[in-house]
């Protein structure tokens, strides 16, 4: 466990290794779960199969948006209070969590069984590519509660001071749904259906386990049967606080809808299976990202409540170092490489592959700056100044790759639905760099000089 005492004075290095690790892993063994998916989808399915869990996949990120729209908005809450010695604020905060995530999901399940194949089969697909894709939307709506459970709780439980135990638990789930694929769609030939019914399993697992934690003697945000509340004032900081999460995931979503649709308009379904490769491919960085930025979110939010401002300062510059490093490393793998990665999941489709690699080495170009984008966005969040984390989160997506997504392709074709990410993250980029300089500029003020103590 890590002490508030720890997250006040212990080196920065250390804590972020305390931290980081442990999240980076969690969230990789979590979001591993969608890559085992699509590898035993493409080969034991095939492309078709590839192309309608792709087709699924945005509704699916609309679920965890909401997830992670909770979980982050708690969590940020929680260390900010912890922060400023409010601990009774904070158990106020977790009480409220497990009321707040039933009731979403059961809007969820009832909108989302109504509404799932209508919105599929506004996508121009072949018949058999939008039955699997139902097929797979199907469980996981019907499994929701477990996916809103477990992202909801895993930030909560390091806020807790207990980054190891959410590792763990992510690793069990992995390992659940690893063998369960297998199971499934191997050896009972159960196709996508077997594929969401071993996610969601998995998902239960995790969610069971980060329940007990609170439940447990050892949690130091207990909680109860008796003190769970549902308070309209505090659910309303929740989601607020939460918004910028939510913002980011549901633009993922939004994207997999335009970018099927404009590929479906510039190519075939065989560019949406690419699509849909390079999204498990690249998802391993993006979880890397991710979990720089969610495992720092404590202690920049603890140490930002406590006013230590050359904590929260050195924390920051360490992530985004952290998010180069790994971005050059992602660049130099899929650029020199792509073959070797597009084989994985589909090792005998030539036309498949020579699409898919085309569109990777254009694609790969966004993974030198789009982490510093992540970090900065959640730093904004974690000391809850919604707006501006809203800003890179939407101006991202809205300003710039979605008018880019449609114009591109214009003038390029296909390959234009492959620069536009790349370019609008370096958009991006540069105005985040700016932010990054005033904001620095605030926290190195007198006697709040940034040190790696």
């Amino acid at each position: 466990m890590v002490t508030e005492e720890e997250l006040r004075s212990e080196s920065i290095w250390k804590l972020f290794q305390r931290f980081v690790f442990p999240a980076i892993m969690g969230i990789i063994v979590a979001g591993v779960q969608t890559i085992i998916d699509g590898y035993f989808i493409g080969n034991g399915v095939g492309s078709q199969g590839l192309a309608g869990v792709t087709l699924a996949f945005p509704v699916v990120m609309c679920i965890v948006a909401v997830a992670v729209m909770m979980g982050m908005g708690s969590s940020s809450l929680v260390a900010l209070e912890l922060g400023r010695s409010n601990r009774n604020k904070a158990e106020n905060i977790v009480t409220n969590v497990f009321p707040l995530v039933f009731v979403v999901a059961a809007i969820i399940t009832i909108t989302g069984l109504a509404f799932g194949d209508p919105l599929l089969s506004l996508f121009d697909a072949p018949a058999v590519v939008q039955d699997m894709a139902g097929d797979y939307l199907r469980v996981v709506i019907i499994g929701s509660v477990f996916f809103l459970l477990t992202i909801t709780l895993d930030p909560l439980v390091r806020n807790d001071g207990y980054p190891m135990i959410a590792m763990n638990i992510m690793v069990v789930s992995v390992l659940t749904n690893l063998v369960l694929d297998y199971v499934f769609v191997m050896r009972m030939d159960m196709g996508v259906t077997g594929a969401a019914i071993a996610t969601v399993i998995a998902f239960a697992v995790s969610a069971v386990r980060l329940t007990l934690h609170f439940f447990s003697s050892k949690a130091g945000l207990r909680v109860s049967p008796g003190n769970m509340v549902f308070e309209s004032q505090t659910v309303h900081r929740i989601m607020e606080a939460g918004l910028p999460s939510f913002a980011m995931q549901l633009s993922v979503s939004i994207l997999f809808f335009a970018h099927n649709f404009v590929l479906l308009q510039y190519g075939s379904d065989a560019d949406v299976s690419a699509y849909g490769i390079m999204g498990y491919s690249f998802s391993i960085f993006y979880m890397l990202f991710e979990g720089i930025a969610v495992g720092v979110q404590p202690i920049i939010g603890f140490n930002y409540g406590a006013g230590l401002y050359g904590r929260v300062c050195s924390t920051l510059k360490l992530a985004m170092a952290a998010c180069v490093a790994v971005g050059a490393l992602g660049f130099l793998i899929f650029f020199l490489f792509p073959e070797k990665v597009v084989q994985f999941f589909t090792p005998d489709d030539p036309l498949l592959l020579e699409v898919t690699v085309g569109g990777m080495r254009i694609f790969v170009l966004s993974l030198i700056v789009q982490g510093v984008v992540v970090v900065n966005a959640t730093y904004f969040q974690s000391i809850n100044r919604v707006r501006s984390a809203l800003f890179i989160h939407l101006g991202k997506i809205f300003i710039f790759l979605l008018p880019l997504l449609f114009t591109l392709p214009m003038v390029f074709g296909l390959k234009g639905v492959w620069l536009a990410t790349p370019a609008a993250d370096y958009l991006m980029f540069f105005i985040v760099m700016v932010m990054l300089a005033e904001e620095l500029k605030e926290l190195q003020g007198e006697n709040k000089a940034c040190s790696y103590k």
